[in-house]
């Protein structure tokens, strides 16, 4: 029993190290710009990529002569699972992780047509080539060595995880003032610079994801927007003055002055109703 279960853990960790790889080569070729961080643990694995693998091993293994079937089936496996990961990630830290609302034939931003083509081609790739080498490889260890290496990386998955969740709940912590709607991209900047506020393990998790959103009011972050913009305005309209009378430019600046403290009293009260809710 102990045996087989090291087994299973251990396909897993494979197999989520080659997502991690998978992705790391991706994200660098399509950015031309080296990225390692991938997922939001610690470790060069992602488990979302070793569940996938083995709960396709463990059900499409009989498919493996219908290479049809098998595509179909895989790409419908990994597809449900990504839904769900997205699903219950944003339930319970309140922050969606991805999104793929730009890309056609998406399903609320978190699975598109796309993605799920490339995981019927991966279970293709796993059933037929890497899950027979990748067995082949296990099988030269010795139980009791096998049972030992995944024990040894069992803790340090484990310490991983601890620590990754530990960050996790800081951010959680850090954005719960805002509602349970999908951010828009200006409150992802403000997320950004919240989270900013921390290093190490955030900061890694900030480059993960730099499509993190965080639910929010959007109406108030359009407000404060506008306000912004409506700062800058003023500021280059001072700058057009400064050829008229000492004079003109005091009234001027009294009424934008004014005109700054309302919509810094108007924005605190928003935040404050937020904050409140």
């Amino acid at each position: 029993m102990l045996y087989k279960l090291s087994y299973v853990f251990l396909q897993f960790i494979l197999f989520s190290m080659i997502g991690y790889l998978a992705e790391v080569i991706h994200v660098s070729f399509t950015t031309k710009k080296i990225n390692f961080s991938r997922g939001f643990l610690i470790g060069p694995y992602l488990p979302i990529y070793g569940f996938s693998s083995v709960v396709m091993i463990f059900l499409l293994s009989r498919y493996e002569d219908d290479l049809f079937a098998l595509f179909i089936m895989a790409a419908f496996v990994c597809t449900l699972l990504e839904y769900l990961t997205s699903l219950i990630l944003e339930k319970i830290f309140k922050l969606r992780w991805w999104d793929y609302s730009a890309k056609k034939f998406n399903i609320e931003g978190r699975v598109c047509l796309g993605n799920s083509i490339l995981f019927g081609l991966g279970g293709l790739l796993i059933i037929k080539l890497l899950n027979p080498w990748l067995s082949g490889i296990l099988n030269l260890f010795s139980p009791l060595l096998l049972e030992i290496i995944a024990l040894v990386l069992l803790v340090i998955f484990l310490t991983d995880f601890g620590m990754s969740l530990f960050i996790l709940i800081r951010l959680d912590i850090n954005v719960n003032k805002y509602s349970r709607k999908d951010a828009t991209s200006e409150i992802r900047k403000e997320v950004r610079k919240s989270l900013e506020k921390y290093t190490g393990l955030t900061t890694r998790l900030l480059k993960s994801f730099p499509t993190l959103k965080s639910p929010n009011i959007a109406a108030l972050n359009s407000f404060k927007n506008l306000a912004l913009k409506t700062k800058e305005e003023l500021k280059r309209v001072k700058r057009e003055l400064k050829e008229k009378s000492l004079k003109e430019v005091k009234v001027v600046e009294e009424e934008f002055a004014k005109i700054e403290e309302k919509v810094e009293d108007e924005v605190d009260v928003l935040e404050k109703k937020v904050r409140d809710k």
